[in-house]
């Protein structure tokens, strides 16, 4: 029985490595690949990855590189090596194009054992001209985009997201992994299984769903529909025009919104702590339905067992 209990932690942590270091991959020296295209006009990124780490960056031009980094027993290879191309054999690795439509796709085609290329890291650095749309696909390392403008679509089955300075549309789905969000015109939708969430600065629609993880919202000038069924959701608008919706299944729930707004309230959980004035309504300890200013923007804050916090700090 110890033996096998020991042989189940050694299987443990040897999974742990080997996801901590597909997810963690820093591009240094030069890369053991490369390819560019050229489009005309705003174009389309799509990539398909299995356990890669992506990192997508504007830049001007109309010029699309794709830099593939390989690890190989947790070195780098920036030049051919015999053992290293027999490994990449087993993948189904393609770059190509399409009119303005650009594609990378980058697959295991063979089974994992463990003696394979657990040992082969792949990691890819893309730099796109700016007005460039994204569509990635991986199930596992991190992606990273910056300075982009367009639509971005990114599913992962693990790994973090991270998005910064950039503007559009953009939609995630994660079943893993943490999701940052810094610096972003225009509307956001987040699904994610696990991993906490954090966004600050946006100018924009954002709606956040999340089975479990904590969800930060920093200098919003939008509104928010954001739940989750565990953690909890904390949230400072810096402006608020249309609805603020905020539920969870137990984790507390703290607002702060602009002052002298005319909202509807809805405040409901274990206890309510605000501090009202020209109010008209219900308050109880567990809950506040009523009208601040006459009302007018819809308030809603729900917890099943957490605390409600509502400030209210200048605009």
């Amino acid at each position: 029985m110890k033996n096998l209990q020991s042989l189940l932690v050694l299987i443990f942590f040897l999974v742990t490595a080997s996801c901590t270091n597909a997810t963690s991959f820093q591009f240094d020296g030069e890369p053991y690949l490369s390819q560019s295209f050229t489009i005309n006009g705003p174009g389309d990124l799509m990539v398909e990855t299995s356990g890669s780490s992506v990192s997508v960056t504007g830049t001007s031009g109309n010029t699309v590189t794709i830099d593939m980094y390989v690890k190989f027993k947790g070195k780098e290879i920036d030049r051919e090596d015999a053992e290293v191309e027999e490994l990449l054999e087993e993948y189904d690795l393609d770059f190509s194009q399409n009119g303005n439509t650009i594609s990378l796709k980058a697959k295991k085609s063979g089974s994992w054992g463990w003696n394979s290329d657990n040992r082969l890291n792949l990691s890819f650095k893309i730099s796109v001209p700016h007005t460039m749309s994204t569509n990635i696909n991986s199930s596992g390392g991190s992606i990273s985009l910056a300075e982009l403008t367009g639509e971005h679509e990114i599913n992962t089955s693990g790994g973090s997201i991270k998005v910064t300075k950039s503007e559009g549309e953009l939609v995630t789905r994660s079943s893993g992994g943490s999701f940052r969000l810094e610096e972003f015109r225009g509307n956001v939708s987040v699904a994610t299984s696990g991993g906490s969430v954090k966004i600050s600065q946006v100018e924009g629609d954002i709606s956040v769903g999340s089975s479990g993880g904590s969800v930060s919202l920093e200098e919003i000038d939008g509104s928010i529909n954001a739940s989750t069924s565990g953690g909890s959701i904390k949230a400072q608008l810096s402006n608020l025009e249309k609805g603020l919706t905020m539920k969870s299944s137990g984790g507390s729930i703290t607002a702060v919104v602009p002052e002298g707004l005319g909202l509807d309230l809805d405040l409901r959980g274990g206890r309510v702590n605000t501090s009202l004035s020209n109010f008209s309504g219900e308050q109880k300890k567990d809950r506040v339905t009523g009208k601040i200013n006459g009302g007018g923007i819809p308030v809603t804050l729900q917890s099943s067992g957490g605390s409600i916090n509502l400030e209210f700090g200048g605009k």
